[in-house]
């Protein structure tokens, strides 16, 4: 995963679609989060992040506040397990 963005390839790649908002819209605090940060991750490379470490800060504060949700709160090691 790039850790560089432009704005609009963020939009395109980090933009929570309506069939995402259903899956992701029951979801509390920092697991709404955590689940939209994988769910467009594993669009992206088929898989799932192994460490937070691989979420580009960008898509973070992005996806953050599509969500609502502090961006901080990616720094639990429970984001990720395998």
């Amino acid at each position: 995963m790039r850790r560089e963005w432009e704005p609009e390839e963020l939009i395109a790649a980090w933009t929570l679609l309506d069939d995402d908002w259903e899956l992701v819209g029951n979801k509390p605090g920092a697991t709404r989060l955590g689940f939209s940060l994988m769910l467009k991750f594993f669009e992206q490379e088929g898989r799932f992040p192994r460490h937070v470490g691989e979420l580009p800060k960008a898509a973070v504060d992005y996806v953050a506040g599509q969500v609502k949700v502090e961006p901080a709160l990616t720094s639990r090691p429970c984001l990720c397990r395998s």
